[in-house]
This record gives C-alpha cells, structure tokens and sequence, in this order.
C-alpha cells in the first residue's frame, strides 16, 4: 500500500501532460487508487506475495487504464450486500468499487480465464467537446453560412476535419445525439484505431454537410454498424444522406464485410424506409434503447419516452449452410428473420443440458454498462452453470445501478445456447432479435431485460412487416412474462 502515494503522483502527471484538467485528473487518481487498493486487499492470501500490471493508454479524447493480475478470482457482486445495513452495522463493503464507477466514464470487469482478471477504466477528457471550441451561438448557422452549392461528393474523413464534424452533428440534433460525436479527438481516434471509418458529404466549396461511418464492435469485427448519420439541416432534401449510404455500402462491400446493420430510432419511419430502400430488413427491436430527451428537430421533434431501436441487417456476402440453435419458443420467429434476410442458417433446437462449467470458464465473455444511455449490455460465448451465475450476478448489478434495460447477446451457433437462453428465459429476459456474424462472426439471439421502465409500446412506429411481427411478438411474450408474475 506504501506505493499507492507514487503511483499517483505518476498518474497525476501523466493527466497533467496530456491536458486533462484538475477535476478530470483527480478523478482517474482516486479510481486508480481504488482499483490498486481492491487488489492488494482482496486479490491474494494473506501472506503471498506477487506483482500485477497497472497500464495506461492516453489518447486525445481521454484515458484508458488497465489494472491485470493473477490473483485470487474476484467477483464485485461479492461486495455488496443483499440486503440493506442495519442501524450501526460495519460501513457497507463495496464502497470501492462505487467510488471507481463514479469517477470514470466506463468501468468493465473482465475475467480472462487462465489470464486472471482485469478492470478497465475510461475516462475521456471533458474539456474538448465541441462547446469548448465555440459557444453554442457560434456554432448556428449564420445567414452567409447557409447556403450550400452543389454538386456533392463524398469521400473518407480527412483527420482535420474531425470539429466540422462535431459543429454538423450539433446543427442536426444540438446535444441530444451520441456523446462521442460532441469530441472532435475522439472522432479521429476513433478512426486511427479503426474502429471506425468515417465518411463525409462535402459541397463544391469544400464544406463539409453530412457524415456517415462505419463502426465496429470489436478489430476483429466481419460485420458493421452504420452509425452516426446526420446532415446539415439546410441541406436536406437534397439526396445527401443517401450518396452517403451508396457510398459506405460500396466500401463495405469492398472491403469483404459480411453485412451490415443499422440501429434505426421508431418515433418516425423516415430512417427505417430508408434503410428498407437500401436493402435492410429487420431483425430485431431494442426496446428503450435511447433516452427520452432525443431530439429530431424538424422531423418528429422531443421524443417523450425513451426512444426504442429497430436493428435493421444487410448481407453482403452469404455463408454457406450452417446451424443455428435456439429455444423451441424462439424457432419460429428466429426462422422467419433468417429468411427475410436472406441468411443460409438452418434453424433448430437442441436437447442438450447445459454444463457444470463452460469449457473456457467464461473466457470472452464481455458485460459493461453504456453510461451515456443507462443501459447494460452482455455478450456470453462460452456456456455453463459457472457463465450463468456470471450473467445473475452482472444482472443484479445492472439492477442495482438502476439501469433502464439489459440487452444479452447469446452465441446461437453453439447447441448450450439453447438451455442457457432458457434459463435466462425464467430470470425475466424476453426476445428482443436477431443480428447475423455479430459474436465473433457468429450469429447472436439477443434477449432484453426490463424492469420498471415505462414504455408504451404502441407509439414504436415500423416501416416493414418483419419488424412488426417482432413486435407482436415481444409483446405477446411480454405480456405472458406479466402474467406469470
């Protein structure tokens, strides 16, 4: 513990040099310390002594710290109690682990097997979002700016046009769309790292009117989201956003890309008939994906609940047959997106019982939380009794944290992901879709926890049949989920 004094002052100059500001800087010092102390306290016996790695990676946008070690396996749900403390009991354990998820943007535990396990911190620098740049006055239109002149050409993002970028998303939506958007270094490191590949409407006078990208899950990703699309207010109705599409997609394509999808909102079915027109089908509904405050501007206005995402999926290139294995109650629905979309699997079921353990002890697994939407995500690979008690632990988690929704992604090309979907089944979950290639180029059977989020699902607007269908059906099992209660 007598190290904990240096490697903050190390930590405390490793912000000051990357231009973090006091507050930001204090706040990664005490997450850092918190994560140190729970590993030297809880990681290993009484006694033994060892070493573990505490890295950092400090980017434009903000930082991301990694405490690794080997030591003795740690759950955080262990660290908290299950029920409230009683008058003058013991401070509540757990403290810790609050304090670092307060700090920092983003804290992921993950248990990497054999590896041992690790906390990932992130935490991205306040002061560069676009408003430090320009108050919001400067960042309207004035009239001399408002007129744009054709003919238009899209083209990948130069690096320097990163805060055009962030002034085109504010003139779209003001502050109501993705956090990241608002960070011009962000948008280029999001590039450099490829996770991202960002692609830009331009006049002929070189102003930049619209952006669209590519975004992936993970480096190792075969297919992609198309994401973060906006377009100059002025310049609507002018075919921009879909040169942008033709052009994406083009690149998609060309780069070997198996699909891709798009998360499409349902207070309006502008975005879903677009993408209808460009070839997407849905498969899949995420209900209260988005908060409530979104703001479409001309087109719909305030949505006045949390907004609701239709996933909608494009192939470009199609598997040879293979099988794909969910509960008897999801097969026939499952079995009518794989033919909507075109997808070569076989659907079927499987008899088999799920493991004592899974056969990598959870290796690959992911949970985390999306801060910016309050929502969970989990994403199981590996199945067993042991990956089930990891997912009823991360959602009591979730629960506590009170998050509005939990989204499961489930391998559905593996035969345990039939008894283990069954399960979650019983722990509350309903059916929320289907996205092709999204685990590792494996399908995904994505499932949906909701608590206590009021939604009404009669406002989710959807412009083609198969989402409709979905939608029947999530709430015909929704409502069977209400009355076994």
């Amino acid at each position: 513990m007598t190290y904990l004094e240096p490697l903050e002052g190390f930590v405390r100059g490793l912000c000051r040099v990357a231009g973090c500001d006091q507050r930001d800087t204090s706040m990664v010092a005490l997450a850092i310390e918190e994560a140190v102390s729970n590993v030297i306290q809880h990681g290993y016996d009484q006694g033994e002594t060892d070493v573990f790695d505490v890295s950092f990676d400090v980017g434009a946008a903000g930082i991301v710290v990694e405490v690794h070690d080997k030591g003795l396996p740690f759950d955080p749900e262990s660290f908290f109690p299950k029920e409230p403390p009683s008058e003058g009991a013991a401070p509540e354990r757990g403290i810790g682990i609050k304090l670092m998820k307060g700090a920092m943007d983003r804290v992921e535990f993950l248990n990497l097997g054999k590896g041992g396990k690790l906390v990932r911190m992130t935490k991205y620098f306040r002061h560069r979002r676009i408003d430090s740049y320009f108050s919001d006055g400067d960042l309207v239109e004035s009239p001399r700016e408002e007129s744009f002149f054709g003919p238009f050409e899209v083209r990948a993002m130069k690096p320097e046009e990163a805060l055009e970028i962030s002034r085109c998303a504010y003139r779209a939506y003001g502050y109501s769309y993705r956090e990241f958007v608002y960070y011009p270094e962000r948008i280029r490191e999001l590039n450099e790292s490829g996770m991202m590949k960002s692609f830009v409407a331009i006049d002929s006078r070189s102003s930049l009117v619209g952006h669209l990208a590519l975004s992936f899950s993970d480096p190792d990703s075969v297919i992609a989201e198309m994401a973060a699309a906006f377009v100059n207010p002025s310049c609507r109705g002018q075919g921009i956003l879909g040169m942008m599409n033709e052009m994406v997609m083009a690149e998609a394509e060309r780069s070997g890309l198996q699909g891709l999808f798009v998360h499409a909102v349902t207070s309006h079915v502008a975005s879903q008939r677009g993408a209808v027109k460009s070839g997407f089908m849905s498969t899949g509904i995420l209900l209260g994906a988005l908060f409530s405050d979104l703001n479409f501007k001309a087109l719909a206005g305030e949505v006045r609940q949390r907004e609701s995402a239709a996933v909608m999926y494009r192939p470009l290139c199609h598997r040879v047959d293979y099988d794909i294995w969910v509960p008897d109650r999801y097969v026939s629905i499952v079995s009518a997106i794989v033919a909507s979309c075109g997808v070569n699997g076989k659907v079927r079921s499987s008899p088999v019982s799920l493991p004592e353990r899974s056969s990598r002890i959870g290796e690959g697994n992911r949970s985390y939380k999306v801060g910016e939407f309050n929502f969970g995500e989990i994403r199981i690979v590996d199945f067993g009794e042991d990956s089930l008690a990891e997912l009823q632990h991360r959602l009591r988690e979730f629960r506590r944290d009170r998050l509005d929704v939990v989204y499961l992604y489930l391998d559905a090309e593996i035969p345990e992901a039939v008894p283990f979907a069954e399960e979650c089944h019983r722990m509350g979950f309903v059916f929320s879709g289907y996205l092709p290639g999204e685990l590792r180029g494996h399908d995904a059977l994505i499932l949906q926890y909701l608590e206590d989020t009021p939604l009404d699902l009669s406002r989710i607007n959807l412009a083609d049949k198969m989402g409709q269908e979905i939608l029947e059906y999530i709430v015909a099992e929704m409502d069977e989920r209400e009355e076994s209660l």
